[in-house]
């Protein structure tokens, strides 16, 4: 298997949406939301987005309180984490103000609820003109909602959907060495129901498998009954509503 990002519907979208929040004209609000259902590749999306564009990326954690956020912005910024939360809040302003760097926030179902938090991201919005763009599970949009100043100013909302067989076999043909004939790729598109982190480990075992039998292409006769990963793929009723890209 390769290691590389491939660009499906969801990362386009994504890609497309930072560009704008950077490109965005003066006085225009840039706060963007991300979201989806677990295994649709936003994490790795993402960071493949910070990386490309020199942002400020930072993993929210349970524990987290307004001061744990502060330091562990500080500390992807190369800035002193010590003082109170004011000097620290402070200092994200001013960093951010001067190098114009987008921050992303992933894991932000972890800050949520805590209006402390959401409100001080919106602060360093407004403050310093950076992008922040927070990262969440399906349904965090529902949570933010009752948060009228910060949804606001929500630029860019990328709703990240299943992959569809075209995005699956664009991944298949980019990352696997080995072929898949057409039944055998379907056949993991249906049963990874639009996951990529499934489409992906199917990917790998099947690869595994048919190196294993000196195979160049594989198809589903080739590969049988056989279990295409353990664990169960996302409910068809966990998708709902997350057919559109945005």
């Amino acid at each position: 298997m390769k290691s590389k990002i491939v660009l499906t519907k969801n990362v386009a979208a994504l890609n497309d949406a930072g560009e704008a929040l950077l490109r965005r004209s003066p006085g225009m609000p840039g706060m963007g939301l991300v979201h989806g259902e677990t295994g649709y590749g936003k994490t790795t999306a993402i960071t493949w987005i910070a990386n490309r564009c020199n942002a400020v990326y930072v993993r929210a954690l349970a524990a987290w309180t307004p001061a744990s956020m502060f330091r562990a912005i500080l500390r992807e910024l190369g800035r002193d984490s010590r003082g109170s939360c004011a000097d620290m809040m402070e200092a994200i302003v001013e960093a951010l103000a001067m190098s114009g760097r987008p921050l992303y926030l992933d894991e932000a179902d972890y800050i949520v609820d805590s209006k402390r938090m959401t409100e001080s991201l919106r602060d360093i919005h407004d403050m310093s003109t950076s992008p922040v763009t927070l990262v969440g599970m399906g349904g965090i949009d529902q949570r933010l909602s009752h948060r009228k100043q910060l949804t606001g100013r929500v630029m860019q909302d990328v709703k990240f959907a299943p992959l569809d067989l075209e995005d699956a076999g664009r991944i298949a043909s980019e990352l696997s060495e080995i072929e898949l004939a057409p039944d055998l790729l379907e056949h993991l598109h249906r049963e990874s129901a639009g996951s990529t982190r499934l489409v992906c480990v199917g990917l790998a075992r099947i690869e595994q498998s048919a190196r294993s039998r000196g195979l160049g292409k594989i198809g589903l006769t080739d590969w049988g009954k056989r279990p295409l990963f353990t664990g169960e793929a996302p409910q068809q009723g966990a998708q709902q509503g997350l057919r559109a890209v945005r």
